[in-house]
């Protein structure tokens, strides 16, 4: 009996340089049968003319070209439509992949026939492909469907990367992106979705290899990005709460999860505002996406992040630790805030938010 097929799509715009980077590192997958699908969202740079000699070079890649632009979520969508494989992997166009992540995965879900999808730790890059970061997820190597969705609720963290991920197209089924909901953290109702029926799998190895940088869609402040995050799961709640009428107290745990991870990431957000710039610039392979990026918020951005802490305080501890950090900024006496984004591992642990 031959190996599965494995379709590896890319959704592409504009990105040629790394594309061709991207193309490099599958070409040279130790795993056959695989079969390449470049889906171009209408690019105005040389991507087109990169894509047309890839298919001269290699008959294992399919190039289709969209001749508008049919948005994110679409170009996903499409991507998961014209997969021939019996797994999938939709793999982002500034990313890097080890030789082995393709075998690996399909023989993780060849000896787990309850997995739904695999995903493995990565590291973050900088444009020169120089570790910024790692991403080391401590869970099992299959987690219970249910569980996977009560665990990222609660902890804001997925342990799945969607450019880095391995999905069983029978698991996937008519499951598709959103196509007009926020770009932030749009791929967790996917995932939740297919874990409704499926399992989710690790593998405790860094794979791939993240690019992140000031173009990345995840490059925006968290108080930008609060609402696409509400947007997306609170939608997410009531879908799943349509299908699955009995899950009624479980559905409830998860709004008040994501009232409280959006108000305890603000707060992280504003203590991160007074960290001075010396201590801004961990080296820790740990330290948060928000370190990494070493932004400070502008005076409408603070503001906002504030006005969206009041609003997502509820109970008498987030009241009080409202009410303490904005006596601490009204007194200057920010040192303490500051201090405590130093000690946020430790704090999701207390919390409960691991």
């Amino acid at each position: 009996m031959g190996r599965p097929l494995v379709t590896i799509a890319i959704p592409t715009r504009n990105r040629e340089a790394h594309l061709r980077e991207t193309l490099e590192d599958l070409r040279g997958q130790d795993y056959s049968p695989i079969d390449i699908l470049i889906s171009d969202n209408a690019s105005e740079d040389g991507t087109e003319a990169l894509c047309r000699g890839a298919t001269q070079a290699d008959a294992r890649i399919r190039y289709v070209r969209h001749p508008a632009n049919i948005g994110l979520h679409g170009n996903h969508n499409f991507c998961m439509d014209a997969s021939r494989g019996e797994y999938l992997c939709i793999v982002h166009d500034h990313d890097r992949r080890n030789p082995a992540i393709v075998r690996e995965y399909v023989s993780f879900l060849e000896t787990h026939p309850t997995v739904g999808v695999v995903c493995s730790d990565w590291d973050l890059i900088d444009d020169a492909g120089e570790r910024i970061g790692v991403r080391d997820y401590p869970v099992a190597p299959v987690t219970l469907g249910l569980e996977y969705i009560d665990q990222t609720m609660r902890s804001g963290r997925s342990s799945i990367g969607i450019p880095g991920a391995m999905i069983r197209r029978s698991a996937l089924g008519d499951i598709r992106f959103v196509t007009d909901a926020p770009i932030g953290f749009g791929d967790f109702p996917v995932w939740f979705r297919l874990a409704e029926t499926a399992d989710v799998g690790h593998i405790a190895k860094r794979l791939w290899r993240w690019r992140q940088n000031v173009e990345s869609h995840s490059a925006r402040p968290i108080e930008a990005i609060v609402k696409d995050y509400q947007q997306n799961l609170e939608r997410y709640c009531d879908d799943h709460l349509a299908r699955w009428p009995e899950h009624a107290g479980r559905v409830r745990r998860w709004r008040a999860d994501i009232r409280r991870y959006l108000f305890w990431a603000l707060a992280y957000e504003i203590g991160m505002h007074f960290r001075d710039e010396g201590s801004r610039t961990d080296t820790s392979g740990r330290r948060s996406l928000f370190e990494i990026m070493n932004y400070r918020l502008t005076p409408a951005q603070f503001r906002s992040a504030l006005d969206q802490l009041k609003a997502y305080r509820s109970g008498p501890v987030r009241s009080m630790v409202y009410g303490a950090v904005r006596a601490l900024i009204a007194t200057h006496a920010t040192q303490p805030l500051a201090w405590a984004t130093r000690h946020h591992s430790a704090a999701r642990t207390i919390l409960g938010m691991k």
